[in-house]
């Protein structure tokens, strides 16, 4: 029995879409929150593995099924990137989790 493929998709501005789209990840051209809620409802629905890429902004404000996938696991993984326009003032979550363990 084969197991479904993970999934990676991106969703947000089109230049930062057109990198990803170059490197073979499906792509959501200038997202919105409405779009990135539709996208987890199905996934969630269909029971597939997906890794999602959202531009920083677009998740300011999660939605239901953000929460949804958040709380249910590692099944379905949304990380946050910069936008291009960040211009090296972006700081992760991850950012802020690996300096505070630094003493």
């Amino acid at each position: 029995m084969a197991t479904a493929a993970t999934r990676i998709i991106a969703l947000g501005s089109v230049p930062l879409m057109d990198g990803f789209r170059l490197a073979g990840v499906e792509v959501v051209p200038d997202a919105d929150a409405q779009q990135l809620e539709s996208l987890l409802k199905s996934l969630v629905m269909e029971k597939a593995k997906a890794l999602i890429l959202v531009e920083s902004g677009l998740i300011d404000e999660p939605g239901q099924w953000l929460h949804h996938v958040q709380s249910e696991g590692g099944r379905i993984v949304v990380v946050q990137i910069p936008s291009l326009a960040s211009g090296g003032k972006y700081r992760s979550d991850v950012d802020a989790l690996i300096g505070s363990r630094r003493g």
